[in-house]
């Protein structure tokens, strides 16, 4: 139940912050900027999980509550679907970019703060 609680309370902070960010970001850069910007921090957040014994508590709040509602999946499957219907080229390399970028970004966010003796080990 405690689980429950902590994803819930992350779950508010994320949705705040994204509204933040719609409400001083330009519509056509919001998508980008949230999930670059999640995709980002959950990488520095899994690096650090990885250097230091973390409570499960707190990868819940950050990770599942925090970014998972921060972040926004589903608007850019909407964003995508729409573009899929006025320019199929312009909607592919849309969801090529957001894809590459977004793994891009978690990667280099992880690299940045993972020990380098854990690069490539599992947890």
């Amino acid at each position: 139940m405690i689980e429950i609680i902590i994803v819930g309370i992350g779950g508010i902070m994320g949705a705040l912050l994204r509204y933040g960010v719609i409400m001083t970001v330009p519509t056509e850069w919001m998508l980008w900027v949230v999930n670059g910007a999640g995709s980002a921090a959950l990488g520095v957040l899994n690096g650090l999980f990885a250097r230091y014994k973390t409570a499960n508590s707190w990868r819940l709040l950050l990770t599942t509550g925090l970014l998972g509602a921060f972040t926004t999946f589903s608007t850019f499957s909407a964003s995508w679907f729409a573009l899929m219907q006025t320019n199929v080229l312009m909607a592919i390399l849309y969801a090529v970019m957001m894809t590459v970028v977004c793994v891009a970004l978690a990667s280099f966010g992880y690299l940045c703060t993972v020990p380098k003796a854990k690069i490539g080990e599992r947890s």
